[in-house]
C-alpha cells in the first residue's frame, strides 16, 4: 500500500479589495501622470478625474469612490471646501490631499476640513500607493 504524504492546507488570503480612486488636480498633465502611475497598482482602480472643485464634488457624488486624491488649490475654489462637501455625502469616502503646499497653516486647514491624509507631490509612487491603501482602510497618513 502506498502511503501518501499528508497534505498541508494551502493558506490563501482573500484578494485585496480594489480601491476605487478619484483624482482631482487642476493640472491635466498631473492627473494623466497620476492615473498612469496608479493604474500599475493591482488593487487601485482610477474611476475618474476632475480639474475643479465643482467637478470633484459632482464626480464624487456620481462615482462614489473609496478615496479621493485631492489637490488643495483648484481654479473655482479650494480643495478644503471640496473635502468638506465630499465628506458630507451619504457614502463612506476618504480624502487624501496631494499637494505642493507644505506650510503648517495649509496642513492644519486640510486636517480641519476632515482630510484623512496629507501628502506632498514630491512623494514617490510606491509610497503614494501605500498611502492610498492605508487611507482606504481607515488609517490617517501625514507626510513628513
Amino acid at each position: 500500500m502506498n502511503s501518501a504524504a499528508p497534505v498541508e492546507p494551502v493558506m490563501t488570503q482573500p484578494p485585496a479589495k480594489t480601491i476605487r480612486l478619484l483624482i482631482v488636480d487642476d493640472h491635466e498633465v498631473v492627473r494623466v501622470g497620476l492615473k498612469m502611475l496608479l493604474e500599475r497598482a493591482p488593487n487601485v482602480k482610477v474611476v475618474g478625474d476632475a480639474g475643479t472643485m465643482a467637478g470633484a464634488i459632482s464626480e464624487a457624488a456620481r462615482l462614489k469612490p473609496d478615496v479621493v486624491l485631492l489637490d488643495v488649490r483648484l481654479p473655482d475654489g479650494s480643495g478644503f471646501e471640496a473635502c468638506r462637501r465630499i465628506h458630507a455625502m451619504e457614502f463612506d469616502v476618504r480624502v487624501l490631499f496631494l499637494t505642493s503646499f507644505a506650510d503648517d497653516e495649509t496642513v492644519f486647514e486640510g486636517i480641519a476640513a476632515g482630510a484623512d491624509g496629507y501628502l506632498l507631490k514630491e512623494i514617490d509612487g510606491d509610497r503614494l500607493v501605500r498611502a492610498i491603501e492605508n487611507v482606504a482602510t481607515g488609517q490617517s497618513v501625514l507626510d513628513r
